[in-house]
């Protein structure tokens, strides 16, 4: 598989900024940024965010007209990411492109945004650089070949493990519908146990991912046919004071109610 360098994706933005017809911006993510953070020597494709439809749009009409060719995959992965766009020019080098969102739903939150580093500007191309914790973030949610790898360059280099718990619980209480907590736990498993390491708050993480996952069933067994305390504690087999917070937290977020001592769905 052919590689590309930081020099030659900068050729190609100067070449799509000279093509441009309006005035866009974009954040890069992925082995695209950590090129440009020196902890990449290369990279098989560009992942970028852009803040809007018609920015999106403009990128891509332009990327055409440069020679770039559309890219139709059935790659399960790709597709569950949601891509707006896969474009790949004659070189192989390829564009992922996301509006706003990323992996199927991750937000491109405003504290994202904060944490960004300006890079490169040209007349009509502003760039930025996500953070390392963000892009570790990304690379957790995901587990396209070298997402691991990535991820432990990224923690070799160093992060501020407060930044990506605080983000990543962020995306859960932004998209209840997903368990991102879950999610990221899995890739920081697969990190820890591939490369023998010893992530700060590991544990920490863990518990967040299991709280995650038994609110999630509770809600679901709830949603079924109104239950007790006693009738979730036999189901999921777990103590009932692990269950009283979940119950509180959920009522509270008027999610569900009790009513003749059984906890019924809103």
């Amino acid at each position: 598989m052919k590689m590309f360098d930081s020099n030659y994706i900068e050729k190609e933005l100067k070449k799509i900024n000279k093509n441009l017809s309006k005035q866009i911006s974009f954040y890069i993510l992925g082995g695209g940024a950590m090129s440009f953070f020196d902890l990449k020597t290369a990279t098989k494709d560009i992942d970028v965010i852009l803040p809007s439809e018609s920015e999106a749009s403009a990128l891509i009409k332009t990327l055409y007209k440069v020679g770039y060719n559309k890219i139709e995959t059935k790659d399960p992965i790709y597709i569950k990411m949601k891509t707006r766009e896969i474009i790949e020019n004659k070189e192989g080098f390829r564009w992922d492109i996301f509006v706003n969102k990323v992996c199927g739903g991750l937000s491109f939150s405003k504290d994202m945004q904060e944490r960004a580093k300006p890079f490169k500007n040209f007349s009509n191309i502003e760039t930025y650089l996500i953070s390392p914790e963000d892009i570790f973030i990304f690379k957790a949610v995901t587990s396209r070949s070298r997402d691991r790898e990535d991820m432990f360059s990224l923690f070799s280099h160093g992060l501020d493990v407060n930044i990506i718990k605080n983000e990543i619980q962020k995306q859960a209480q932004l998209d209840e519908d997903r368990a991102w907590l879950s999610y990221f736990f899995i890739g920081l498993d697969e990190l820890v146990s591939e490369y023998n390491i010893i992530f700060p708050d590991y544990n920490e993480f863990l518990k967040l991912a299991e709280e995650e996952m038994l609110e999630k069933l509770v809600l679901e067994f709830i949603q079924r046919k109104p239950r007790s305390l006693n009738d979730l504690v036999s189901i999921l087999k777990c103590d009932g004071e692990e269950i009283k917070p979940i119950l509180k937290d959920l009522m509270e977020n008027d999610k569900i109610s009790l009513s003749q001592g059984k906890y019924q769905s809103n």
